[in-house]
């Protein structure tokens, strides 16, 4: 069997039989071959064969301090030639037999010359921490603008208030762990490759860490000598406004607690889904809006987009002012908050807005009448700025070709190229800005054009 028994049951490596047991009775439950349908069968046993071979392994306490200390499930050891380890385990291959010129001492300073032995002191000299629990959470658009609360109901181990972490009644005698001999931690040994092991220290899985061990009649009887009880809390997460999807929210000392360990971080992640209308840009907002060829050249007064807050964002363009295919509609302040703790500060600075025009066009022969387009002509201008070489060449009539043979197309069909660049070019407008309510944010937005 593959895979790490502990991970197999679902279960930690400081668990004790009673949790084991009760891992395994569920686990073996949901893949009992008989509880499952006909398809599903020969999965369901062979996941319900491992099941059954880590509980075997791991029920055992024998079978599991060879587990915990080897890594393997073999009753035999995994190191030939030697029943247990004495001093420095690099000498069962280096020490007897090996070269005078390159002993065990000599394997083992190889590695203490990288440090490596100074780094382990390190790592004991920081305080243990349990293991952080992290939460993945989508957000909308809108959270990230608002800013919100999210509250989740937690369910965490925590040192029993009973026993105060000992396991124990209070006048309970301990005695020392014969497994570690009192001093909470033991070895593991793992083969890496051939003839190289590394050799690592983890808690002890019969004191967990403690080095002493109580009898089961000296239990706590609230925690039935676990050390530890489940607390059920609400847990508050506070989105700021501004904030960026793949953020972190961290609220410190709340996860799992644990006799004798720093107590770790519970960690909320944000994933921002995407928003049907807005694309955000680091602190701005870019939003797309359809108008008709007569606003274009006549200008409008028109709401042209419901805002993140619900707000609907009224803009009125000067009358004679041409919004040409690209142009944008730049309303300063209107884009994402910039993200601080002070709420003042978040609603007075924010980015910008902009909204991209896309002129529709009327359809082919959208004319009722063929003196509407007289009229039109008439009322339009139609003289080019920089025309002088066409002028001159129909003021001759000579080298005219006459091209009846064309089609039109548009930007979408058009051959792209590796050096394309869009560049963006802002002119100012004298535009009014309306809101169809009364908006208390900070400062006065007016928009500008931006052409494209």
């Amino acid at each position: 069997m593959s895979g790490d028994l502990y991970e197999i049951l679902g279960v930690t490596s400081s668990a004790d039989s009673s949790a084991i047991k009760k891992a395994y009775r569920r686990l073996a439950l949901q893949y009992h071959p008989d509880k499952v349908t006909e398809h599903e069968r020969e999965e369901a046993e062979i996941k319900f064969k491992e099941v059954s071979h880590a509980y075997e392994i791991l029920i055992d306490e024998e079978k599991r301090n060879h587990y915990d200390i080897y890594g393997t499930t073999d009753d035999s050891n995994p190191f030939p030639g030697e029943q247990e380890f004495h001093g420095n385990p690099y000498d069962n291959f280096f020490g007897q037999g090996g070269s005078a010129e390159f002993g065990a001492n000599d394997f083992a300073n190889f590695f203490n010359g990288m440090n490596m032995n100074g780094n382990r002191k390190g790592q004991q000299g920081k305080p243990n921490k349990t293991p952080n629990a992290e939460i993945d959470v989508d957000v909308t658009l809108e959270d990230l603008y608002k800013g919100k609360i999210i509250k989740i109901t937690s369910t965490r181990n925590i040192i029993c208030t009973h026993c105060k972490g000992t396991g124990a009644k209070k006048n309970a005698v301990a005695k020392q762990c014969a497994k570690c001999e009192g001093k909470g931690k033991a070895t593991k040994i793992t083969r890496v490759g051939p003839g190289l092991v590394t050799q690592t220290t983890v808690d002890c899985t019969t004191c967990k860490g403690s080095g002493k061990v109580f009898s089961t009649k000296s239990y706590c009887k609230k925690c039935k000598g676990t050390m530890l009880i489940e607390e059920v809390k609400i847990l508050e997460f506070e989105i700021l406004k501004g904030s960026m999807g793949g953020e972190s929210i961290t609220l410190k000392g709340e996860s799992d607690e644990y006799p004798g360990k720093e107590t770790g971080d519970v960690v909320m992640t944000l994933s921002c889904k995407e928003h049907r209308v807005f694309e955000r840009k680091e602190i701005d907002l870019y939003c797309d809006m359809k108008i008709p060829l007569v606003d274009a050249l006549c200008g409008f007064s028109r709401i042209v987009v419901k805002h993140l807050d619900g707000r609907a964002i009224k803009v009125t363009t000067p009358k004679g002012k041409v919004i040409r295919p690209g142009d944008y509609i730049k309303i300063k302040g209107e884009g994402m908050p910039i993200k601080s703790s002070d709420s003042w500060f978040s609603r007075a600075s924010k980015g910008d807005l902009y909204i991209k025009v896309d002129i529709e066009f009327p359809k082919d022969n959208w004319y009722l009448e063929r003196n509407d387009l007289l009229k039109l002509k008439n009322v339009l201008p139609n003289d080019l700025s920089n025309s002088d070489d066409i002028d001159e060449i129909s003021k001759t009539r000579e080298n005219i070709e006459l091209i009846t043979d064309f089609e039109l197309t548009n930007v979408d069909n058009l051959p792209t190229y590796s050096n394309d660049q869009e560049d963006k070019h802002e002119y100012n407008g004298n535009y009014e800005y309306e809101y169809d309510y009364p908006y208390n944010g900070g400062g006065s937005a007016q928009p500008e054009c931006a052409q494209q």
